[in-house]
């Protein structure tokens, strides 16, 4: 890790105390970049990468005319339910690293070799979980392993398959954690179901460089929640 990537965790951790103790209460305005890179003595660029954890967790939302505000269904004890074993978060970081090697790779075959029936398949699996997460308000986990499921089948290529299957438990237990929080979070359910039908839509466009940057986008934004929420971790 970074310095500065080490520097911006540790301020967003900061920031989330302060919603968590009150001091910024649910649909209140966070000072601007400007006072809080004079508050914590940090850059702006700092400053920005924090927001951008809190953002990505659904802690925090941007609004048209600039400024940040704390949602409105943040508690103070959610994130606090946020335990996770010593051993459960090497096992996430680790995975997580495999990941964003292993899938936007798959996303581009895939959009380059998907049969019709398998983009079909994907696409019933993400109407599931728009109903699961979006109208139930569920995480809507196994939905979410399924798809990323059905785009590594989609690739056709039979070492791809046979390491995700390998690693299907530990799949199903890191996202276990890492979708808790998303449970108690609307805009963040959303956010991420509209991330996954992002790569969809590419696969079926048979846009393979769209389909791998959709992909790195959306591993892009579930690591900076994974910042936020294990950084008080040591691997």
């Amino acid at each position: 890790m970074s310095q500065k990537q080490s520097v911006s965790q540790t301020i967003s951790h900061k920031l989330l105390n302060m919603i968590e103790t009150g001091h910024f209460p649910p649909g209140s305005k966070l000072p601007t970049e400007k006072e809080l890179t004079i508050l914590f003595s940090v850059s702006r660029t700092t400053i920005r990468e924090a927001l951008s954890m809190l953002r990505a967790a659904g802690v925090i939302h941007s609004r048209q005319g600039g400024g940040s505000y704390v949602e409105e269904t943040t508690s103070s004890t959610f994130f606090q339910h946020m335990q996770v074993e010593s051993d459960d978060v090497e096992t996430i970081k680790h995975l997580f690293e495999m990941r964003k090697v292993l899938e936007p790779e798959a996303a581009y075959l895939a959009a380059l070799r998907r049969t019709p029936e398998q983009l079909n398949k994907m696409k019933q699996i993400l109407k599931i979980m728009e109903e699961e997460s979006i109208e139930k308000g569920t995480t809507a986990m196994n939905a979410d392993i399924d798809f990323h499921s059905s785009i590594i089948r989609a690739t056709h290529n039979p070492i791809m398959i046979q390491t995700l299957e390998s690693l299907s438990y530990l799949y199903e237990k890191a996202l276990s954690i890492t979708l808790r929080p998303n449970e108690q979070l609307k805009p963040k359910r959303k956010a991420v179901y509209d991330e996954h039908q992002s790569i969809l839509l590419a696969i079926e466009a048979e846009e393979p460089e769209l389909a791998k940057l959709q992909c790195q986008i959306h591993l892009r934004n579930a690591e900076k929640k994974l910042s936020l929420f294990l950084q008080d971790y040591t691997v």
